[in-house]
């Protein structure tokens, strides 16, 4: 009998003593036993997740267009190797000189959270408008916390790898591949960001089994090389009219990646979803929520679902506050109050 698509066989069968006895052997020799946690870096959301993204899991990370799900993965694999570990970056989306110049700011500003180091776009019109012979040292030297931002990035370079993925090209075992070349070059697994998995090319007649295969595919590649796999998703466009909020319902092939998914966290506009008596009775209460986003983990398979965090954004550098909340407002589904 064939083998599923994405469904490899991972070992032999073990009995029950065999996995208690390695278990026995494991904790002896000082080390954790069960899976590896790799910090999100946001305290709030690595308390909900128990600690915060395990081997062996498929993340799925949706939201509308323009809304930050970039920002927080490429947060999230920053903080990871901050934190000491590795990771690895597929981008079907963006180009790697511009995930470059948000890593830049979002560096920064992590180090010098109270100062008003260079922006995104401050980062962005220097490299562009840089006199010709001039080192990148040089350029980022002009600018306000380009210097640290420049020494950490190198400090943790070698462990943040970012692959400009095609659509057309790098498939499934193209990027299993790097991610085992990652793992044998640091000697540590890494955190795997894909950028979106609906861009992944799958030999299948339509999208939503084009989805199926990508989503089965990534979550047998979690659990065979024991990394988190966080994987971007767009939404149907029927689920982008105003005044809807995002669920993981509307993600395109979205039944295939929630049975997959061992996490799924979806990231809206706080101003978006709010009940109607948070805005129509304070006004200023409009412009304050436009400053936050709304974490809502809708799956969650090692810890509390249905939880919804609040971050503040910080968009000018390529970042969510890490500091966060449960949120203490009521959420709707539909926007009743048009602001």
């Amino acid at each position: 009998m064939s083998t599923p698509a994405g469904h490899h066989g991972r070992g032999p069968l073990r009995p029950l003593a065999a996995l208690l006895s390695e278990t026995d052997e494991v904790l002896r020799r000082g080390t954790p036993a069960g899976a590896r946690v790799w910090s999100t870096g946001f305290p709030a959301l690595d308390t909900v997740l128990t600690g915060g993204l395990r081997s062996g899991e498929l993340v799925l990370l949706g939201g509308p267009a323009g809304q930050g799900k970039t920002t927080l993965g490429m947060q999230l694999a920053r903080n990871a190797v901050a934190a000491g570990g590795t990771a690895v970056v597929f981008s079907y989306e963006h180009e790697s000189h511009t995930l470059l110049e948000r890593l830049i700011s979002m560096e920064a500003a992590e180090l010098d959270p109270g100062s008003e180091v260079a922006g995104v776009i401050d980062v962005r019109r220097a490299l562009e408008t840089a006199d010709r012979g001039e080192s990148l040292e040089s350029v980022l030297g002009a600018l306000r916390g380009g210097a640290s931002a420049l020494a950490a990035l190198a400090g943790y370079g070698d462990r943040l790898q970012v692959h400009a993925s095609s659509g057309v090209t790098t498939t499934l075992e193209q990027v299993r591949d790097g991610v085992s070349r990652v793992t044998e070059a640091t000697g540590q697994p890494p955190l795997v960001l894909l950028d979106y998995i609906q861009k992944v090319p799958v030999d299948r007649p339509g999208e939503d089994e084009r989805v199926a295969a990508a989503a089965a595919g990534f979550k047998d590649l979690a659990l065979s090389a024991g990394v988190p796999v966080v994987a971007i998703s767009v939404a149907d466009k029927d689920a982008l009219s105003a005044g809807r909020r995002l669920r993981a319902k509307d993600l395109r092939g979205a039944s295939a990646l929630a049975f997959e998914a061992d996490v799924v966290l979806i990231v809206n506009d706080k101003v978006d979803i709010v009940s109607r008596e948070h805005l129509l009775y304070n006004l200023g209460n409009i412009e304050r929520f436009r400053q936050w986003s709304v974490f809502s983990l809708e799956k969650n398979r090692h810890g509390k679902a249905g939880v919804e965090l609040e971050f503040a954004k910080d968009f000018e550098h390529g970042r969510f506050h890490r500091e966060g909340q449960q949120v203490s407002e009521r959420l709707i589904d539909h926007r009743v109050f048009v602001s």
